[in-house]
């Protein structure tokens, strides 16, 4: 009885029932759709990490830190000899690091030199592109922000200057065969990738490498003195505290959506208890008890929650399938702050268990936001209810 009776003062409402449902509908999708762009977000650099730069597993070299520039010169070591199968079978791929100072067209950049093996499968880098060719420079593959940021183009030829293990400093001369789209900063800012082979020569340390990318997270057993495994939790450390970061101006936004759809709901539900006294009064005179007076309003309001939810997954339906299929892409300018996975459009998937648990919080705020002016109910003189008093 409680139940048709609520559903039916929702729908006598007409215009004011259908209003606030709205209310809750842009402010259900705005939630969902703010919790979809953050999760896949971190998902997408998650997965452009793996397919440049992580794959399966890291093994790299002891002595590197990413966090101490000194220490990058002699970042290297012989690649495990019991990992020379897996990397002629391409389950594994070295990476040798080099600090570098660049000299295209006359001027001077710091930056860093890669050597990747050109017939490498693995990772998603194209080194296809890193084949030398006789009597040419060795080739260069630059991705668009260290265009952007040396004003290098294809075709153009420029000097790079490296110290090799003895200490010396060497030089050769490179030509940008190829300017590509490269989602991961690390791999694309002040960077610029070669034959691995070209760099061990000039670095004079064959068979180096500053990091080896595993197809297989089984092959993070062969750390030895040199290499040790590099685990998810730390490699992704900087993106998880940026994810952390961002979570406070998410709980914000949540915070002040929230504020105002509650609002809407205590003052319908206030002024829904002060109108309504006769109502009230009549229904303590047939005997209904207070509690169950409180719980018709309580439910009205979480009735208007349940539809607003079913009206948030019609309406907002076009909206979620829009960015899931054609993605939401960045606004130009944030990539060249290096934060990881704004360089390409952003596709929607939706978590339903982080969507799950943030609508049954919903509910649960949203029933008691309603019920808060039932209070007066309890102090309650059936009398004076129906004479349209309530105290």
């Amino acid at each position: 009885m409680i139940l048709r009776l609520a559903l039916r003062n929702i729908l006598g409402n007409g215009w004011r029932s259908l209003i606030n449902m709205m209310i809750l509908c842009v402010v259900l999708v705005g939630i969902i759709w703010m919790q979809a762009m953050y999760f896949s977000w971190i998902r997408a650099a998650e997965t452009q990490q793996k397919d440049w730069v992580f794959a399966q597993g890291m093994l790299r070299v002891r002595s590197y830190d990413p966090f101490d520039a000194f220490s990058w010169d002699d970042s290297y070591a012989p690649v495990p000899s019991t990992l020379d199968q897996a990397v002629r079978a391409g389950e594994v791929v070295p990476v040798l690091y080099s600090p570098a100072t660049f000299y295209p067209q006359g001027r001077m950049i710091s930056g860093m030199v890669k050597g990747i093996p050109t017939g490498q499968k693995l990772l998603k880098f194209p080194s296809q592109y890193l084949e030398a060719e006789a009597g040419t420079f060795i080739p260069a593959v630059i991705g668009t922000s260290m265009a952007k940021s040396s004003r290098l183009q294809e075709g153009d030829v420029f000097t790079i200057r490296i110290r090799d293990a003895e200490g010396a400093f060497n030089t050769l001369d490179a030509e940008v065969v190829k300017v590509i789209q490269i989602p991961v900063p690390t791999a694309d800012m002040n960077t610029v990738w070669v034959n691995i082979e070209d760099l061990r020569a000039i670095k004079n340390t064959p068979g180096a490498a500053t990091h080896l990318a595993l197809g297989d997270k089984s092959l993070a057993s062969y750390e030895n003195e040199d290499f040790r495994n590099i685990p998810k939790s730390e490699y992704f450390a900087d993106l998880y505290q940026i994810r952390e970061t961002e979570r406070v101006q998410e709980f914000m936004m949540y915070g002040l959506l929230l504020f105002l759809a509650m609002l809407a709901i205590f003052d319908t539900q206030a002024l829904a208890v002060f109108k309504r006294r006769k109502e009230i009064g009549t229904l303590a005179a047939l005997g209904v008890t207070k509690e169950k007076i409180a719980l018709l309003f309580t439910l009205e309001g979480v009735l208007y929650m349940v539809f607003a939810t079913v009206l948030s997954l019609v309406l907002g339906f076009p909206l979620f399938w829009y960015f899931a299929r054609y993605g939401y892409q960045i606004p130009d300018g944030y990539e060249d702050f290096g934060i990881q996975g704004f360089s390409e459009p952003i596709y929607f998937s939706y978590p339903l268990g982080l969507i799950g648990g943030t609508l049954l919080f919903v509910f649960v705020l949203t029933a008691v936001v309603s019920w808060l002016p039932t209070r007066k109910i309890a102090r309650l003189n059936p009398v004076d209810a129906l004479r349209g008093k309530v105290n």
